[in-house]
C-alpha cells in the first residue's frame, strides 16, 4: 500500500518509476512499469535470497538515479521501514537454533546490508520507537533516517452517512441503539492481544449482556478465542466478522477501539479510529500510541499490562458522551499531519541527488596495514596526512598515562580534542585476562565502536571523529581514537559535593543517571566502570534548566572497557549497578534518593521492585559494601545500615 502510493506520486510529480517485485496481484498502476521476478522457491528465507539474486542480474544501477526498498536487502538508497526489528526477534525472542535457520540468517544478513553501522543507505521511518532497536543491535547513525508522519487514507475511516452506516451495522448484528459495542480491529489476533481484549471484556461491569458487546474484525482464525470467550461467559457477545472492507461503517457502529497490542510498529487503525470520532484504549508498544495521548483521545496501557488496567481504562473511556470524542476528532484532524506520507518519502527521495553532491561525513581508508577512519572536520584537515605518525607526534596535557596506553589534550585549528594512544597490551595481559575467562581490552576500537553505539542510541557521551589501528599482532597492534573535548562539563559526584544541590535537582539528576543506566543495559551494553566520576554534568544546561529551558545534559564517558553484546549478562548488570551505588556512597544521598533511582531504572513500584528484584539488590549491595572495604579498608555506612562497621 505504502510503495503503490509513493510510486503513485512520482508519477505525478513526472518521474520514471519501475517497480521490481516477486508477485503482482490486482491490476498495474498506469505510467508505472511492472517487472516481475518469479521463482519457485517463495517460501522461507529462499524467497528472500531468490528475489535478491534475481534482481541483482537485471538491475542497471545507471539506468537510474535513485533504488529505493520495501524490503531489506543490499544496494539500497533508501529502505522504506515498514518491519520490525529481525535481529530483536531473532536474538531476544526466539531460541538460538532459530538463527541457524535459514530464514533467519539471509533475513539478519539482509538486515545488516541496510542499517548496518557501514551501510549508506538512508532510512524512511515510520515509528519513532523502533529506531532504536535497529541502533542497538546495528549502531545505526540516528542522522540516516527521515521521521515520516504517518499515511491515513481518508476512505479509511470517512463514511458518508455516519449514523446511517451505525445503525446499519448494529442491525446486521442485532446490537440496540444504546448497547456499548468495543471493537478489535486488525488481522494477526495474537499480537494484536485480541486475547487480553476478550478477557477485559468479560470482566468490564457493564450490566447485563444485551447492553454490551465485542466486534472482532480481521482475517485470522478465531478458533482459539471463541473458546476463550466460551470459558469467560461471553460467547454471545463475542461476534467474529472476519475480514471487512466496510471498515469505515464498522468504526461508527463502535464505541471505542480496544487495540491492546503486543507489538505493533505504527498502527494505523489507531488513526483511522481517533479520526473517526472514537476513542482508543492500546498499549504503549504501539508506535502510533503518543497520538492518543498528546489528543486526550482514550488511553495507553503501560508495563506490567494487566488486564486489571485495561478494564480500568476501557471503563472510563465507555461513560464520556460520543459528542466528547468527535469534538475532539475534530480538533486532532484539523492540526495532526497524519494524511503526509508518501509526499513527504518522496520528497527526502527527491533530495538524495542533492544530498549527493555535499561532503562526506565519514572517509575510510583501508589497506593490508590499516584502517584510517576520518569525520566531518578532521575529513579535509588530515585527509592527506599520515594519520598514524600524526597522532603519536602530538604533544599537550596528559590526562592519563598507563603502560599501555596515553591519553592527551590537543587543539586543532582552535578547536579542543582527546588522543587516546593504545601502544599494545602485550602478550602477559593478554594471556592473563584469557586465564580469568575474559576477552582484553586489545586497543581503541572496543571505545570507538561503544561511542558509536551511544551515538546511534542517542546516549550523550564523546564524539569520536577519528579512529586507526594497524593490523599487527593482537598484542602489539598500535591503534588511536579521537574525540572531541567536552568543554564546561564538571565530573557528577564532584558537583554534588561541592554545590548545594535543591531537591529538585537531585531528583532530576538521579533520573538522568538512571535513564541512561536503563537504556545501557537495554541495549546490551554495560560499561565496566560504572561510577559517578563518569557522568559529566553541562554547567551551561544546568543553568539554562533553572531559567525553565532545556532539561540537563550528563555525558557518560570512559567507555574503553565497555562490553557489547545482544543482551546484558546478570552479573554484568550488577557490576554495573554496584559500581555506582559505590561510588554514591560518600556523595549524600538519603535512603529516599535511592528508592527513586530505583523505581526510575525497574519501573517498577517501590513495593514490588523490593520483592521481585531483591536477590539482584543485595548482590549489588555487598558488591558495592565489599569494593568500599578494599579500597578505603572500612565497610561503609549506608542509609540503609548506618550501624554496620
Amino acid at each position: 500500500r505504502d510503495m503503490l502510493a509513493i510510486a503513485q506520486e512520482a508519477v505525478v510529480r513526472g518521474h520514471q518509476v519501475t517497480v521490481f517485485c516477486g508477485a503482482w496481484e490486482g491490476e498495474k498502476p498506469k505510467g508505472v512499469e511492472v517487472l516481475v521476478l518469479s521463482s519457485q522457491k517463495w517460501f522461507g528465507g529462499n524467497s528472500v535470497n531468490s528475489f535478491v539474486e534475481k534482481f541483482e542480474k537485471i538491475f542497471q544501477p545507471n539506468n537510474y538515479d535513485v533504488l529505493v526498498g520495501f524490503n531489506k536487502m543490499p544496494r539500497l538508497d533508501f529502505y522504506f521501514a515498514g518491519d520490525s526489528c529481525f535481529a530483536q526477534k531473532a536474538f531476544v525472542e526466539r531460541h538460538w537454533l532459530y538463527r541457524l535457520t535459514s530464514r533467519a540468517r539471509w533475513y539478519l544478513k539482509y538486515e545488516s546490508a541496510v542499517f548496518g553501522s557501514t551501510s549508506k543507505t538512508q532510512i524512511l521511518s515510520i515509528a519513532e520507537t523502533e529506531r532504536k532497536q535497529f541502533a542497538r543491535f546495528y549502531s545505526t547513525a540516528p542522522e540516516r533516517f527521515c521521521q515520516l508522519t504517518p499515511g491515513i487514507s481518508r476512505s479509511q475511516f470517512e463514511s458518508k452517512n455516519p449514523q446511517s452506516a451505525r445503525q446499519k451495522i448494529r442491525k446486521e448484528f442485532g446490537i440496540d441503539g444504546d448497547a456499548k459495542v468495543v471493537l478489535c480491529l486488525g488481522s494477526g489476533f495474537r499480537t494484536k492481544g485480541l486475547d487480553r481484549s476478550i478477557a477485559a471484556f468479560a470482566a468490564l461491569p457493564l450490566g447485563p449482556e444485551n447492553k454490551i458487546f465485542l466486534l472482532v474484525v480481521g482475517a485470522d482464525n478465531p478458533h482459539r478465542y471463541a473458546a476463550q470467550a466460551a470459558q469467560l461467559g461471553v460467547a454471545k457477545q463475542v461476534v467474529f466478522l472476519g475480514g471487512r472492507s466496510d471498515v469505515a461503517d464498522i468504526l461508527q457502529a463502535a464505541d471505542v477501539l480496544l487495540h491492546p497490542a503486543y507489538r505493533e510498529l505504527a498502527g494505523n487503525v489507531i488513526l483511522e479510529a481517533m479520526l473517526a470520532g472514537k476513542p482508543v484504549v492500546t498499549t504503549d508498544v504501539c508506535g502510533f500510541a503518543h497520538y492518543v495521548v498528546e489528543y486526550n483521545m482514550g488511553a495507553v496501557v503501560g508495563a506490567p499490562y494487566t488486564i486489571d488496567q485495561f478494564v480500568k481504562v476501557l471503563y472510563k473511556v465507555l461513560v464520556p458522551s460520543a459528542s466528547v470524542w468527535v469534538d475532539r476528532a475534530q480538533q486532532f484532524s484539523a492540526t495532526a499531519d497524519v494524511f503526509s506520507r508518501q509526499s513527504m518519502a518522496l520528497t527526502a527521495i527527491e533530495n538524495r541527488a542533492q544530498s549527493r553532491q555535499k561532503a562526506p561525513r565519514e572517509s575510510v581508508v583501508e589497506t593490508q596495514q590499516k584502517i584510517i577512519v576520518l569525520r566531518d572536520e578532521l575529513i579535509e584537515a588530515w585527509g592527506q596526512e599520515d594519520a598514524f605518525k600524526l597522532v603519536q607526534g602530538f604533544s599537550g596535557p596528559i590526562a592519563r598515562e598507563f603502560a599501555d596506553r596515553q591519553t592527551l589534550r590537543f587543539e586543532w585549528a582552535g578547536r579542543g580534542y582527546y588522543r587516546k594512544l593504545h601502544r599494545g597490551v602485550g602478550w602477559p595481559e593478554v594471556f592473563k585476562n584469557l586465564l580469568q575467562l575474559r576477552l582484553p581490552v586489545l586497543g581503541a576500537k572496543n571505545e570507538w565502536l561503544a561511542l558509536n553505539k551511544l551515538s546511534a542510541l542517542e546516549i550523550p557521551s564523546l564524539e569520536p571523529v577519528a579512529f586507526g589501528e594497524q593490523k599487527r599482532s593482537i598484542a602489539r597492534k598500535i591503534s588511536f581514537l579521537v574525540t572531541r573535548e567536552l568543554a564546561g562539563v564538571v565530573q557528577l559526584d564532584h558537583y554534588f559535593q561541592q554545590h548545594k544541590v535543591s531537591f529538585k535537582e537531585k531528583l532530576i539528576l538521579l533520573q538522568k543517571v538512571a535513564e541512561i543506566a536503563v537504556a545501557l543495559h537495554s541495549a546490551g551494553i554495560n560499561h565496566r566502570d560504572f561510577y559517578f566520576c563518569h557522568f559529566m554534568l553541562d554547567l551551561e544546561s544546568v543553568s539554562r534548566w533553572r531559567k525553565g529551558d532545556v532539561e540537563p545534559t550528563l555525558y557518560l564517558v570512559d567507555l574503553h572497557r565497555a562490553q557489547l553484546r545482544h543482551q546484558v549478562p546478570k552479573r554484568w548488570r550488577i557490576k554495573d549497578l554496584a559500581g555506582l551505588y559505590f561510588s554514591s556512597l560518600d556523595v549524600g544521598f538519603t535512603r529516599t534518593d535511592y528508592f527513586r533511582f530505583m523505581r526510575c531504572y525497574w519501573n517498577l513500584p517501590l513495593r514490588d521492585l523490593l520483592v521481585k528484584e531483591k536477590s539482584l539488590l543485595e548482590r549489588v549491595a555487598l558488591r558495592a559494601a565489599k569494593t568500599y572495604k578494599r579500597d578505603f579498608g572500612l565497610w561503609p555506612s549506608t542509609p540503609f545500615n548506618r550501624n554496620k562497621s
